[in-house]
């Protein structure tokens, strides 16, 4: 019996109950800040009291400490064991496993004796790969997917995701949350700065390539055209897989896509101007400056160090550091930290209520990732602010008909957007002096609940059980019983909701792999052997991702590095 006294917003009653109507099996896709975790912590707690086992599945060592945490917080009846990390917990031992989805795969825990179980994948859209889909154990009759976009590069979602979670079950995006008062309403100032010549003329260059590799790839029978991330998708589809004439224009198009990148994401034009946003960084309750790469961000703190106080997390920051970095900016110690995409998932970043967008993002995902670190639920007289610097008149332009998706999806749900040159500073401080709605939107509460209070009466029995199993009570009550006793009939063929599939053009000639040992394109190899704190770790050269620290290097040169760059 879960007798805290917590409540949960009205959405996340309902995609329980919307989980239960698809027995038990689903995926909730809800946007980063708005409570899926909390989600996952009432499914496990009913689990355990039905006598299950729980498998907690999640990407990185930093996510399952703090799964760990948070579910003995939640959960201090239950056992909570962990494996990965140094750490061995057996199923046998515990009620609930946190595990790593690498660890996951080589160990495969399966629930102890004759208990069921039911398992909870964190952040699912990373499980589609041939060695980490291993991670999703079907002796687990029970489950739940938790992300914030379902989104791959590739055919998992529908061959390998769908299939063993079932579907998605309910879906939550920031227009409802803001709406519903769970995230904060931003106000966003798109400030654009110009190329230098030399810049100009480079991106100009590679822009020529990338209009002849177009034409080709838009005239590829069942390419989708638009939105332009699903085309770009298909383009990396192509790429990756065709030796034919549509594959080698596909490659043309994304080297001279990632160089026009690189040149916006280097223009030291933005760096310059950074330093006009001193004064707002300094008045804010916590500030994320986000770029794409390592040198961008110390770029950043190279132009904000004198001004304020200000600090850099990358893959290479120790734990401890981390830590200790990201705590000094919740007391206030710190005014900003910059940081090349490892604050878009998997790390707990203190509330922050100024987003300063370098570079802007790659993917959907990442967009969804960043904006929710900015629009978690604000006190009230706090204003949720992003500042996106863009070089105009390249793909970051907000004008232009290929930009990232960031742009729009930020600007769609904004209180306010608008555009301002870099000589409209005195204008453009004065909007950003933004303090959050006069009056803003409570969100619903459901819960704590108490013996004496009654459910509503026109509850069918799915809901019902929903509203007692999943709030609060301080006690178990008579409806409680009647409702355990006799738990609802579950639809045999339960209705899950529509998803976009990405399409993909025909391949008209098979890649066949190498047998040679892997380069990148630089003749670099795709992954470098280091050693963080007296272990051995693979890590990525591109996104910087890594394999678990182990302390052996034979051990370390077998390990799998889970990489974005390929999703």
């Amino acid at each position: 019996m879960n007798k805290s006294q917590h409540f949960l917003y009205k959405w996340q009653l309902l995609a329980l109950a919307s989980w239960l109507r698809c027995g038990r099996r689903g995926i909730i896709e809800a946007v980063t800040g708005a409570g899926k975790t909390n989600v996952a912590m009432q499914a496990a707690a009913d689990a355990h009291r039905r006598g299950l086992f729980v498998l907690v599945v999640v990407p990185s060592r930093v996510l399952m400490e703090q799964w760990s945490e948070s579910l003995k917080q939640a959960l201090p009846q239950c056992v909570i064991g962990r494996l990965g990390d140094s750490f061995s917990d057996r199923a046998d031992d515990c009620d609930v496993l946190v595990t790593t989805r690498h660890s996951a795969s080589a160990k495969k825990p399966l629930p102890p004796g004759d208990l069921g179980g039911l398992l909870i994948a964190d952040e699912c859209h990373g499980f589609g790969g041939a060695t980490l889909r291993k991670s999703l154990i079907h002796e687990y009759e029970e489950r739940l997917g938790l992300t914030a976009t379902l989104e791959r590069s590739d055919d998992a979602v529908e061959k390998t995701l769908v299939p063993y979670f079932g579907g998605v079950c309910y879906k939550y995006d920031f227009g409802q949350a803001i709406a519903d008062g769970v995230c904060a309403q931003p106000r966003v100032a798109f400030v654009a700065v110009p190329l230098a010549k030399e810049e100009r003329d480079e991106y100009d260059l590679m822009e020529a390539d990338l209009v002849a590799a177009r034409q080709t790839l838009r005239a590829i029978p069942d390419m989708p055209q638009e939105p332009f991330g699903a085309f770009l998708a298909a383009v990396s589809y192509l790429s990756e897989n065709d030796a034919g004439p549509n594959g080698k224009a596909a490659t043309t198009y994304l080297d001279s896509f990632s160089k026009r990148r690189e040149i916006v994401a280097t223009s030291r034009s933005k760096y310059e101007v950074l330093s006009n946003f001193a004064s707002v960084i300094l008045e804010a309750s916590g500030a994320l400056i986000f770029t794409q790469t390592v040198k961008a961000a110390n770029h950043a703190i190279n132009r904000l160090d004198p001004l304020l106080g200000i600090e850099i997390i990358t893959g290479d920051t120790a734990r401890l550091e981390r830590e200790t970095i990201l705590n000094d900016l919740r007391d206030g110690k710190l005014d900003a930290v910059a940081a090349p995409r490892v604050l878009d998932e998997g790390i707990d970043v203190p509330d922050a209520n100024l987003g300063v967008v370098v570079n802007a993002s790659r993917t959907r995902r990442q967009m969804i990732q960043r904006m929710g670190r900015i629009l978690r639920l604000k006190q009230h007289g706090v204003g949720a602010r992003f500042v996106v610097l863009y070089a105009s008149d390249t793909l970051e332009d907000p004008t232009a008909s290929e930009r990232d998706g960031f742009m729009e999806e930020i600007e769609d749900i904004s209180e306010s957007a608008r555009i301002f040159g870099i000589g409209e500073q005195p204008e453009l401080i004065s909007f950003l002096n933004y303090s959050g709605p006069d009056k803003p939107v409570v969100p619903e509460k459901i819960g704590p609940m108490s013996a004496v209070k009654e459910i509503p009466d026109n509850l069918d029995s799915v809901d019902q059980y929903a509203w007692l199993s999943f709030l609060g009570w301080p006690e178990e009550t008579d409806a409680h019983r009647e409702a355990w006793d006799n738990p609802p009939s579950l639809t045999p063929d339960p209705l899950y909701l529509d998803f976009d599939v990405l399409e993909l053009p025909e391949i008209m000639r098979q890649k066949v792999s190498p047998k040679k040992e892997a380069r990148l394109s630089t003749g670099e190899q795709p992954v470098t052997m280091s050693k963080v704190n007296g272990e051995f770790v693979l890590r990525c050269t591109g996104c910087g991702a890594a394999s678990e620290p182990t302390p052996f290097r034979w051990k370390a040169l077998e390990a799998t590095v889970e990489c974005s760059c390929l999703w």
